[in-house]
C-alpha cells in the first residue's frame, strides 16, 4: 500500500491551519491563495488522512441563524504541521526570517 505523501498545497494548507487555528473556507482560500475547487478536493484527501477535521456551528444574527463550517487541525495533523515548520525552518534560505519562526513557535507552545 502506498503511503500518503503531501502536496505543497496540503503543507500551506496545513501551516496556515497551524498559525491560525480554526477557519473557514474563505480564510484558507485567501491565506494560500487557492480556488473553491482546489480547496475542497485537497479538504477531502486532508480529512481522509485524518489531518483536518471540520466543525458545523450555528450563530443568531440580526438575520436568523447561520450555520457556519469550520476547519482545524486534528492532533495529528498539528504534529504533521509542527514537522514542516521544523522542517522548513532547517532548509530555508535568508527569507524565511527567524522572527517569522519564533512567532509562529510560540503560537505552536500555546496550543
Amino acid at each position: 500500500m502506498q503511503k500518503p505523501v503531501l502536496s505543497e498545497i496540503q503543507s500551506k494548507i496545513l501551516l496556515a491551519l497551524l498559525v491560525r487555528g480554526k477557519v473557514s473556507s474563505l480564510e484558507i482560500l485567501q491565506a494560500v491563495g487557492i480556488s473553491g475547487s482546489t480547496w475542497n478536493k485537497e479538504k477531502m484527501l486532508l480529512q481522509n488522512t485524518g489531518l483536518v477535521e471540520s466543525q458545523i456551528t450555528r450563530e443568531l444574527t440580526e438575520n436568523g441563524v447561520v450555520r457556519k463550517m469550520e476547519f482545524k487541525l486534528t492532533l495529528k495533523g498539528r504534529q504533521v504541521a509542527q514537522n514542516l515548520l521544523a522542517i522548513s525552518s532547517l532548509i530555508g534560505d535568508e527569507s524565511f526570517a527567524t522572527e517569522k519562526i519564533e512567532s509562529v513557535l510560540a503560537l505552536i507552545t500555546k496550543a
